[in-house]
């Protein structure tokens, strides 16, 4: 499953069906356009001089085909391009043409492209957590092509050669015509300036939505999938504010989870503030709905990379999927339960996360680990080592909060916390 972020004009629109027509097919469906017939181009000229157009659809590219990273699903994939659509703002394009765009026949924007590209770029960058990246029959495909110096660094960091300053908005109306006779270039030139006359003349192309083409299987035809109109009423560039991370550890017995909990049941329905699930090597328990994964499933998983964070504590194994990424771009404010030991492998991942450092009375820590009868003999007495074999740092970037009375006075610094 490859998956295309594309403008394309709403399906209801002028636009929308004259390219269809052109194209003899309309992504929304499965079968082609009746009645292609486009005046001055023969039928069987015509469908052989856009057969590889006809398979993306019409359509301007923002972000170039590309299958999903391992740990990524549709559902994350829908939830940034949500999010990226609310703070977009539209792009009307006062006027387009038809042109050759190297061997290529398109519809190019006349005048100033800024904004288009800038808007492009955004989408490019935004989205690539997602993307896999391309193999070899891939790559060889576009080298084959012939590629600049910077196109080739471009195709290494982004996976597609024509981005940054080498991008060019279009609507592609051909395949490669570099072996097609000047005659017939210029005969599909004339017909399709006829075809799409009228709106050339007097409707206006707006870049109003990201669009989601997708192809189900290699080869087949890209069809439409999801749209997601643009929502910013101000003309700002602007991503989605990241969402904050905050990263809570503390020594067993501590109450974390219990302070955790607390919270979580106080949050306000208002709140974007997620609690993010954690994988472990343990069956599931009542103190944490947790996801319970043997080690060879753990492990699998971790070698696939679906996890962003993994560490390991008390002879257990403990994962945080990849979606936890996807809701940080989104704008979401994550809380992990997290480990001390991971804290170094966490500052270089997540520099901006917030470490919230939950202490305890020694004693009172002691009596609440023998308390809730997890362990016994040598696997409590290493829960205890653990206790006292991190030091409670100093940094000032780390935050302490004692719970060493009620769960509601550390509870509501913990909620102010998380409500700032």
């Amino acid at each position: 499953m490859r998956y295309a972020l594309y403008f394309s004009p709403a399906p209801d629109t002028a636009w929308w069906e004259a390219g269809a027509r052109w194209l003899g097919r309309d992504p929304m469906h499965a079968g082609s356009i009746a009645q292609r017939h486009i005046p001055g181009m023969p039928d069987l000229m015509l469908s052989k001089l856009t057969s590889g157009a006809t398979r993306y659809g019409f359509h301007a590219t923002l972000k170039a085909p590309f299958s999903l990273l391992e740990g990524f699903h549709e559902n994350e994939l829908i939830s940034m391009a949500r999010a990226f659509a609310k703070v977009q703002h539209s792009i009307k394009i006062p006027e387009m043409q038809i042109r050759m765009m190297g061997n290529f026949l398109a519809l190019r924007p006349s005048g100033n492209e800024s904004d288009i590209n800038a808007l492009a770029m955004r989408c490019v960058s935004y989205f690539d957590l997602l993307r896999n990246a391309p193999d070899a029959t891939y790559l060889a495909k576009r080298r084959h092509a012939g590629l600049s110096a910077r196109q080739e660094i471009l195709l290494q960091q982004w996976g597609y050669p024509y981005t940054e300053e080498e991008y060019r908005f279009h609507l592609t109306l051909s395949d490669d015509l570099g072996e097609v006779d000047a005659d017939a270039q210029y005969a599909l030139r004339k017909a399709a300036e006829q075809h799409f006359s009228r709106l050339l003349e007097n409707s206006q192309m707006e870049i109003d939505a990201l669009t989601i083409f997708r192809e189900e299987e290699p080869g087949a035809a890209f069809k439409f999938w999801m749209r997601f109109p643009f929502q910013a009423v101000f003309q700002q560039k602007a991503l989605p504010r990241p969402g904050q991370l905050f990263f809570v550890v503390g020594p067993s017995g501590a109450g974390k989870d219990t302070l955790l909990q607390w919270v979580k049941t106080r949050m306000p329905e208002s709140s974007s503030l997620v609690f993010s699930q954690r994988s472990i090597t343990r069956p599931a328990h009542d103190s944490e709905q947790h996801e319970a994964m043997s080690q060879e499933a753990f492990w699998q998983a971790a070698a696939a990379g679906h996890f962003c964070m993994q560490w390991q504590a008390n002879g257990l194994c403990y994962g945080i999927r990849r979606e936890l990424e996807v809701k940080l771009k989104c704008g979401q404010d994550v809380v992990v339960n997290g480990s001390r030991e991971y804290l170094p492998q966490l500052r270089q991942l997540f520099p901006d996360a917030r470490i919230i450092w939950i202490v305890a009375d020694a004693d009172l820590i002691r009596q609440r680990v023998e308390k809730r009868q997890r362990e016994n003999g040598a696997a409590l007495l290493n829960r205890m080592e653990r206790v006292t074999q991190f030091a409670i740092p100093t940094e000032e970037d780390i935050i302490h909060i004692d719970n060493s009375g009620p769960v509601e006075i550390a509870g509501q610094k913990l909620l102010a916390l998380f409500s700032e």
